[in-house]
């Protein structure tokens, strides 16, 4: 069996880290140092990061061949484990004749992790393709990395890892400069949400993940709680409300550019199927990431390891050869 997967195009940001910084050499370079008498490549457990420090561990777990590192590409598997000992599960036949579900709390044993997700990546040099899970996305991929770096004493303090997306016009053509980006909100029907936490790049993928309304945006636009309930108000039981939201910088009574580099980087995480971008009139048709869809091959609900990293090492060629990153191959 196979699965469709997107493979998405990552390039480090290294205006912070140095002309000289090479992410590949790098983290091949800390995984060949030893913690005790153990390698850190040689074992999984020393690879172990609480992000979050809620029992909820992020492994780089399947990694390349060592024989393989000096070569250009390294590869990896990121999974992300949560403590506990139950789960809640239905254990009846979905073809049972029944009015209700029961659901239950199934123990799984005090030995068990439970599998919240799977990242799969390639590293050429600094050029990246990934394919996320819907759990494990990039911006986990680059919070691991640089703890991962931080604990080796290869990033300075105060400097992270960033992984930009590439964005291309609607027809494939390389992104101009742009005045305006435009967002749309899902109409609401329903209820306000109560909370919005902070006006940064992962809440706006927050709100993509849960069907953010415009309720949702002009919270985090800074309207205030009655602000909002006395729109809400005047929406009639019948009728419902939406919105189209721009983000463009303006000097003075004039619009300046977004630069392509803050759309890749501001962007970088969130799905471009809700942006819409307006500049000089050539993308009308919105922008996309550079990312290919390809087939995966598949064990049960979980992707193969070996044949992601295949598709996504072969995707980076494709994309080199192309002329559409600036990679090379070459050891």
């Amino acid at each position: 069996m196979t699965k469709n997967c997107t493979i998405q195009y990552r390039q480090v940001k290294t205006d912070n880290l140095g002309p000289m910084f090479d992410l590949k050499s790098v983290v091949v370079d800390v995984l060949r140092r030893s913690q005790g008498q153990t390698k850190i490549g040689e074992s999984a457990r020393l690879r172990i990061i609480d992000l979050d420090q809620d029992n909820s561990f992020v492994i780089l777990n399947k990694i390349s061949n060592p024989e393989s590192w000096d070569e250009p590409v390294f590869a990896g598997q990121l999974i992300q484990l949560q403590d506990g000992t139950e789960v809640q599960a239905v254990l009846q036949s979905l073809d049972e004749d029944t009015n209700e579900f029961i659901l239950q709390n199934l123990e799984i044993g005090n030995q068990a992790r439970v599998l919240k997700g799977a990242l799969y990546f390639g590293i050429v040099g600094n050029h990246l393709g990934i394919i996320e899970g819907q759990q494990v996305r990039g911006r986990i991929l680059e919070r691991y990395l640089t703890a991962l770096l931080q604990q080796a004493e290869e990033l300075e303090p105060g400097n992270s890892i960033i992984l930009n997306g590439r964005f291309q016009s609607g027809d494939g053509k390389e992104l101009a400069e742009s005045t305006e980006i435009t967002v749309a909100a899902e109409r609401n029907n329903g209820a306000l949400v109560e909370t919005a936490s902070q006006v940064v790049e992962q809440e706006a993928g927050r709100m993509k993940r849960d069907g953010a309304t415009v309720f949702d945006v002009l919270k985090t636009l800074g309207w205030s709680p009655e602000a909002i309930r006395d729109l809400k108000a005047e929406v009639p039981d019948d009728g419902w409300i939406e919105g189209f939201f721009r983000v463009l910088i303006k000097k003075k009574r004039k619009r300046s550019p977004i630069s392509r580099a803050t759309i890749n980087e501001a962007l970088r995480n969130i799905d471009p199927a809700d942006l819409g971008l307006r500049g000089d009139g050539t993308e009308k048709g919105g922008i996309v990431k550079l990312a290919t869809s390809r087939p995966v091959k598949t064990s049960g609900s979980l992707i193969d390891p070996a044949d992601a990293i295949e598709q996504i090492v072969n995707a980076l060629r494709e994309w080199s050869l192309a002329g559409k990153i600036d990679c090379t191959f070459e050891s």
